[in-house]
């Protein structure tokens, strides 16, 4: 509904009147649901429970107590997704330790950066980054000690979760008692930022924020979708250390009673198998997923008829791959959800009540919204409907800042406590948003503004384009001119001058493909699927 100046505001959020701390609440949702399976390992069949998993993370805290950490200390986790990222994370809430998920594939450099950030006192990995860490934190002045969340014979010197729970007398775990925190400044978690534009920033999120997510993430996620008599399944593909893929397994699945399919990395076959297997019925996808979905020949070989939501994050999806999915498995819709980690991720989003094809959604309850201008950074006037600007919000979703770095959270949450988003859109006469592009992705062709994700979005309807990414290429001229990296099929003989007629024929003159084409192997891109730009930029810089 929208209020004076152009203002947008979600429905009004129903408090729960919370005072239990993040570990507190999840632990009293999961107590509910027992001996029903948890979780599912694609790959081996193995099945963990609800009561395994509050038993397993219980005993680990008390270890945790014993090694001397207290609330407000912090532990940092790093590793595929697998079940003990969930026991040790879920330990870290139990006791008010701040949790720190790191990306297993960062660099020597983003680790020793990350880790910088938030010092964490031990680190839990899994066997294939241990030997990456070890040499990482010998050399750190703090000295932070591993933790193995599985046996390794190669790295038997090293403490591991599976021993560690199995010599925690049942006893202690049953007396264990829970800390209270104050929930609205304790920070639970510290994600860290894509770094799509340079290097991550660590975002401090409170036990309030993701408490008021959770609550949300209840109507968006619909668990009606089902007759009551059988339950639903969720794909766990995200990375459980990207936002994503953290709240669809703690925030969605543990807080809903879900069965959750856990993948330690995409492989198509691997992943259409297992839906077919387990009858997976929600996908948690990014769009170059779905542009897999929509374009695999694959997809035909398997049995996919249980998939009856698809939950969309992390990138802008095209509106041809979104109505092509739609059509492919019968959807009524897509589940856009569009958020920051600065925003405690979704602020808009669609669910079966409200939706409308090409936008991302409307705003979510307790969320406010404003777009402003971009060419006039002086100015903070609310734009009205249709107009493009800056994307802000402001609400209790909105992150604490960032970890020391002050600076920083100014440039971002100006001094009225409007989260200012780095991305483009607008809004429609009902109150649905549409996102353009991200700010500093926009490329500037004689003062004109063409939106990159524009351009993508015709390339891949191409039927010989498989992937695609476009950026502004120097011109002295026109400043930059618009230039698409193009992932052609293998056995296509597609011509740099048919993509550029392709394109040419399909947009206004000042967003022709002046730049050129050129095609490669595979574009850059981070976990959740955004298009590492500045990797496709150096790379010009380097052939000039």
């Amino acid at each position: 509904m929208k209020g004076d100046s152009n203002i947008l505001s979600g429905p009004p959020f129903i408090s729960k009147g919370f005072h239990l701390s993040l570990g507190q609440y999840l632990h009293g949702r999961i107590q509910k649901y027992g001996s029903k399976t948890a979780l599912v390992n694609a790959d081996t069949g193995e099945e963990v429970s609800f009561e395994k998993i509050i038993n397993d993370s219980r005993k680990l805290s008390v270890y945790l107590q014993k090694l001397g950490l207290t609330t407000n200390d912090r532990i940092a986790i790093c590793s595929e997704n697998n079940f003990n990222f969930c026991t040790a994370s879920f330990s870290s809430f139990l006791l008010g330790i701040t949790l720190c998920p790191a990306n297993p594939l960062y660099t020597e450099t983003e680790f020793v950066h990350i880790l910088s950030i938030s010092k964490p006192k031990y680190i839990f990995v899994s066997p294939t980054v241990a030997s990456k860490l070890r040499k990482i934190a010998s050399e750190l002045p703090w000295s932070p000690k591993l933790i193995l969340l599985y046996t390794d014979v190669s790295q038997s010197e090293i403490p591991n979760v599976p021993d560690i729970i199995n010599k925690v007398p049942d006893f202690e775990s049953d007396n264990l008692q829970l800390p209270r925190v104050d929930i609205e400044n304790h920070v639970a978690v510290i994600l860290y930022s894509s770094g799509t534009l340079g290097m991550p920033k660590g975002v401090m999120l409170t036990d309030m924020n993701l408490l008021h997510l959770a609550e949300r993430l209840v109507e968006f996620t619909d668990t009606s979708i089902l007759p009551d008599d059988m339950s639903l399944t969720i794909s766990g593909i995200m990375p459980f250390f990207h936002g994503y893929g953290f709240s669809a397994l703690f925030l969605v699945s543990l807080h809903l009673g879900l069965k959750m399919v856990t993948f330690d990395r995409f492989e198509e076959r691997k992943f259409l198998a297992a839906i077919e297997k387990y009858k997976i019925n929600i996908l948690t996808l990014v769009p170059t997923l779905i542009v897999f979905f929509v374009k695999s020949p694959l997809i035909e070989e398997y049995d996919l008829s249980s998939i009856l939501k698809v939950i969309c994050g992390g990138a802008k999806l095209s509106l041809e791959m979104e109505k092509a999915m739609i059509s492919r498995f019968n959807l009524d819709h897509i589940n856009h959800s569009y958020g920051l980690t600065e925003t405690s991720f979704a602020v808009i989003s669609q669910n079966a009540k409200r939706n409308k094809i090409g936008s991302i959604g409307i705003l979510e309850p307790g969320i406010s919204a404003k777009v402003i201008s971009i060419e006039d950074g002086s100015s903070k006037e609310a734009l009205g409907p249709y107009c493009e600007g800056e994307l802000c919000f402001k609400g209790a979703n909105i992150m604490k800042g960032y970890c020391d770095a002050p600076d920083s959270t100014k440039s971002v949450i100006d001094k009225d406590g409007w989260l200012h988003s780095g991305d483009v859109g607008y809004y429609d006469e009902d109150g649905y948003f549409y996102i353009v592009d991200r700010i500093k992705e926009l490329i500037k062709y004689k003062g004109y503004q063409v939106a990159p994700a524009e351009l993508e979005a015709i390339l891949m309807t191409h039927p010989s384009v498989t992937d695609t990414a476009v950026v502004g290429l120097p011109d002295e001229n026109a400043g930059e001119l618009p230039l698409a990296f193009v992932v052609k099929k293998s056995d296509s003989k597609l011509t740099t001058d048919e993509v550029v007629n392709y394109v040419n024929e399909r947009v206004s003159p000042t967003k022709k493909l002046r730049g050129g084409v050129r095609f490669v192997n595979k574009i850059p891109k981070n976990a959740t699927g955004k298009i590492l730009r500045r990797e496709l930029r150096s790379s010009l810089q380097s052939k000039l």
